[in-house]
């Protein structure tokens, strides 16, 4: 799947954006800031790079993560770093107080969970740090271009029948026409995004979208 950056705008393939990036990050500041990969864990297709400091703490990327790719219903989240879990609202685990550069090192790999009951995976690694500048909290340096996903007819589709995701029906993805026409319940459909949370909960989208 390929993928934009944002940076240059130019286009590259998932396995090449890693090594174009490296052409942009050079030190050229005061701020510690970790390179950090992120995609789905069982929809490897959807990606993401970012810088965000070291400094920050768990919870700041936690945040990020909800309104990009994950937010719908104000569930439950946990890092998994080294088999230890950081939660959101903790009961006896840790919290997300903690900054990242005191529990990530560059080439660790690391997961998030978004919501227990329907999750949401994502597989995090840290691929590099430099000392930059950075305006905001977190800046998206490239990401997958969306999923090209068709309606049975043929056309773009435009909406995810959650009812017939949940059976593993082939003609879950619908056209506007053919959704007016589909045989389950309007409630039952959510708009295609670019997320690996699509047709999960009530996940319509994120802030960024």
């Amino acid at each position: 799947m390929k993928g934009v950056c944002y940076i240059c705008n130019k286009t590259f393939s998932k396995a090449g954006i890693t090594k174009h990036l490296k052409t942009h990050l050079k030190d050229d500041g005061y701020i510690r800031l970790y390179h950090i990969r992120i995609a789905g864990f069982y929809d490897p297709q959807y990606w993401l790079h970012i810088e965000i400091p070291a400094d920050a703490k768990l919870k700041d990327l936690d945040k990020f993560l909800r309104d990009i790719w994950l937010e719908c219903c104000d569930h439950l989240s946990a890092f998994v770093i080294n088999d230890v879990y950081y939660v959101s609202i903790p009961e006896g685990e840790k919290d997300m107080n903690f900054k990242l550069g005191s529990v990530l090192n560059i080439g660790m790999e690391f997961y998030h969970l978004y919501d227990f009951g329907s999750q949401t995976k994502l597989r995090l690694k840290i691929m590099g740090e430099r000392n930059g500048t950075l305006k905001e909290k977190v800046r998206i340096l490239a990401r997958n271009n969306p999923p090209k996903i068709t309606c049975s007819c043929g056309e773009k589709a435009k909406w995810i029948c959650t009812q017939c995701f949940y059976d593993s029906e082939e003609n879950c993805y619908l056209c506007e026409r053919c959704a007016k026409e589909h045989k389950c319940e309007e409630e039952m459909l959510l708009p295609v995004v670019n997320s690996p949370r699509m047709g999960v909960c009530g996940y319509a989208g994120g802030i960024y979208d």
